[in-house]
């Protein structure tokens, strides 16, 4: 009974995946559509207002709490370094890209 339901798995007809759907592979039709749809890899969306006043903001407010002793100086490194990143994303995000210009 075991030997019929093996030979019976083994007798399923199973499709081959073609190229391009295997995962992790894409025909170059697909990386130009893809391109074209969502742009390059080194083109950027712009990101909110509200993303670069609050890195604005934020910076101020930990570095202020921090000149003031309210935070340690190690916490007000790493807020104020995340805060700097953030702006430095943001004007990134405004620069226009080689397309634009």
């Amino acid at each position: 009974m075991a030997e019929k339901s093996r030979k019976a798995i083994k007798g399923t007809k199973t499709s081959k995946k073609s190229y391009d759907e295997t995962p992790g592979f894409r025909s170059d039709e697909d990386l130009k559509k893809a391109e074209r749809d969502l742009g390059s890899a080194t083109s950027t969306l712009p990101l909110s207002q509200s993303f670069f006043v609050t890195s604005i903001f934020g910076f101020i407010i930990s570095a202020g709490l921090t000149i003031y002793g309210r935070i340690s100086e190690t916490w007000g490194f790493a807020f104020c370094f995340v805060f700097v990143m953030m702006f430095i994303a943001s004007f990134v995000s405004i620069t226009p890209s080689g397309k634009d210009v």
